[in-house]
């Protein structure tokens, strides 16, 4: 597994590439998910960074071969729920520079990808509805 970058310039560069489409498939790892919302939350805030999740999300679903569908690809809710998650994170620590918050993020969510278990009482990843939209958590608020 690729090491994920931590200086602003490598972030630059793995941004431009993830947006670009060229970053290798094997590089998009959960923690490069967390990466990339972490900055996107830290350069433009919770909205912004969610649209543009959603956008270079899906254009490089398919770019590496994978599509967009009800059952595989870009999903919703999970993409919703760690925008909120990094951008609650980036409110707790507002004076962090980018490359700091990023890495503060990897750190803290890079090991419990399963996280959505504290807030849903069904199987998140493999819902349809909630592939195709945003559900709100049962067991407990993200907020």
């Amino acid at each position: 597994m690729a090491t994920l970058p931590t200086t602003e310039s490598e972030i630059d560069d793995f941004l431009a590439a993830f947006e670009g489409c060229t970053l290798p498939k094997s590089e998009w790892t959960h923690a490069a998910h967390l990466l990339t919302g972490s900055c996107y939350v830290h350069q433009m805030g919770r909205e912004p960074a969610l649209a543009k999740m959603r956008e270079c999300v899906r254009r490089y679903n398919e770019s590496v071969g994978g599509k967009n569908t009800a059952t595989s690809g870009y999903h919703e809710t999970i993409t919703v729920m760690w925008i909120r998650l990094l951008d609650a994170l980036h409110r707790e620590q507002p004076s962090l520079d980018r490359a700091a918050f990023a890495a503060l993020a990897v750190e803290r969510y890079a090991g419990n990808r399963d996280i959505f278990r504290q807030y849903y009482d069904f199987d998140l990843p493999g819902s349809t509805e909630a592939r195709l939209q945003w559900i709100e958590p049962k067991l407990k608020p993200l907020e």
